[in-house]
């Protein structure tokens, strides 16, 4: 019975081990595509993309309006974001970006939770703000 279950610990913390190996030689868990909606009411949603990407201390990536495989909005160019910022251990994430066409400056700030990310955007300048609620893509 002992060696039963001294086996079933090492067997628990050798697959823990691999997972948080993977999880680091990934980029950690915010890199990839996350796609979803954002809008300031129910019925005023608008698709979006992030490609972000996580190097365990800076947060780089862009936004892209539209999903990269629906038909809205794909002559859009991806901008940058900008004031980065993520906490690992609580998930908090915060950052800015300018749509330039037409100088609106998102302010986004959220939380991750697995495979999604949810929270609010504001762009103070029009006194505007909603909600965003973003899925990661699986990997081709």
């Amino acid at each position: 019975m002992n060696k039963l279950l001294l086996s079933s610990i090492i067997v628990s913390v050798a697959l823990i081990a691999c997972q948080v190996t993977a999880q680091q030689a990934s980029g950690g868990s915010l890199t990839g595509i996350w796609v979803g909606d954002f809008g300031d009411g129910y019925f005023d949603r608008n698709t979006i993309t992030l490609d972000l990407k996580w190097d365990g201390q800076k947060l780089t990536g862009t936004v892209k309006p539209g999903d990269p495989n629906g038909r809205m909005y794909r002559s859009f160019t991806p901008f940058p974001i900008e004031k980065a910022q993520y906490d690992p251990k609580t998930g908090a994430i915060k950052f800015e970006a300018l749509f330039s066409p037409r100088e609106r400056n998102y302010i986004i700030e959220g939380k991750v939770s697995g495979n999604t990310i949810a929270g609010t955007w504001d762009r103070p300048t029009e006194r505007r703000s909603g909600d965003f609620k973003l899925t990661r893509q699986k990997a081709n």
